[in-house]
C-alpha cells in the first residue's frame, strides 16, 4: 500500500510540472528503446481450496495455506510513434521473466513451493509534455493480456503434503496498464528514461494431485492477487531530428 500511495503523489507531481510548457514536441517521430525491468507483485492470495476429489465435487478449505509471488529482474524493450505533438502509441515487453512461488502461513517453512514464467506484453496511448529544457514527463494508459507457462509445483514437501504429484496451471487475463515516466535527451536522438507501470492482476491457480492413495485426480484451486508495480529504466533511439 506505502507503494501506491507513492505513486499516486507521484502522479500528481507530474501532472502539476506540466503547467510549465516550455516547449512543443514533434510528431512523426519512431524510437526504440531497451533497458532493465524489476517487476515487484504486491501479492497475497486466498486459502487453497479443494474443488474435486476423484470424481466428486467439493468445496473445502484447506486451512491457513496462502502463497506469494517473489520479484523479478529482465531485460525490456519498448517501441512508440508519435502521431502528434504530444501523442503517442507504444509497445512495450521483454523477456519473459521467472517467478518463484513461495508458500505463506503454514506453507511458509517449506520456502519456494513452485515457479512460473509470466509473458506481459503491453499496448499503450502515451501522453507527453516538455517539463524543463531537455525534460520530459508522460502518462499512458493501455492494456495487456498477461500469460503464464512452465508453470510447475519446485517442492516435493509440497507434492507429499496434497498426496501424489501434483501439476500446476495458472490462468491468463486481459488487464488494464497505467504508467507514468520521464525521459532525458542527450542528444537530438539519444535519450535515457524511467517509467513506472501498475497492472491490478487477479489470477486463478489450478492444482491436480495424482492421489497416490485412491489413484484418483485431487484438484484444488486458489485465488491469487499480484497487482505487480514494474519499473523500467532504458536508453533509447530517436529516428528522426528531435526537440531537446
Amino acid at each position: 500500500m506505502k507503494d501506491y500511495r507513492f505513486i499516486r503523489r507521484l502522479i500528481l507531481s507530474l501532472i502539476t510540472l506540466w503547467a510549465f510548457n516550455i516547449h512543443a514536441q514533434k510528431a512523426k517521430e519512431f524510437y526504440v528503446t531497451t533497458g532493465w525491468l524489476y517487476l515487484a507483485p504486491q501479492s497475497k492470495s486466498s486459502t487453497l481450496r479443494m474443488v474435486e476429489m476423484g470424481s466428486t465435487p467439493m468445496d473445502a478449505e484447506v486451512p491457513h495455506t496462502a502463497v506469494r509471488l517473489g520479484k523479478s529482474n529482465t531485460v525490456g524493450f519498448s517501441g512508440g510513434y508519435f502521431f502528434t505533438d504530444h501523442w503517442a502509441v507504444e509497445f512495450t515487453a521483454g523477456i519473459p521473466p521467472k517467478f518463484d512461488i513461495k508458500g505463506w502461513d503454514v506453507l511458509a517453512p517449506l520456502g519456494n513451493i513452485a515457479r512460473t514464467t509470466a509473458w506481459t506484453p503491453i499496448l499503450q496511448v502515451k501522453y507527453r509534455q516538455p517539463i524543463l529544457p531537455k525534460l520530459n514527463a508522460s502518462l499512458s494508459a493501455g492494456a495487456t493480456y498477461c500469460w503464464f507457462t512452465d508453470s510447475k509445483i519446485t517442492n516435493d514437501q509440497l507434492n507429499q503434503m496434497l498426496g501424489g504429484p501434483t501439476s500446476l496451471k495458472i490462468n491468463g487475463a486481459f488487464r488494464p496498464v497505467f504508467t507514468g515516466g520521464v525521459t532525458y535527451a542527450i542528444t537530438n536522438h539519444w535519450f535515457v528514461g524511467g517509467n513506472f507501470s501498475v497492472i491490478p492482476l487477479k489470477v486463478k491457480a489450478t492444482l491436480v494431485t495424482q492421489n497416490q492413495s485412491t489413484n484418483q485426480d485431487d484438484r484444488y484451486k486458489i485465488d491469487v492477487t499480484l497487482n505487480p508495480i514494474m519499473t523500467y529504466a532504458n536508453v533509447g533511439y530517436v529516428f528522426g531530428k528531435r526537440k531537446k
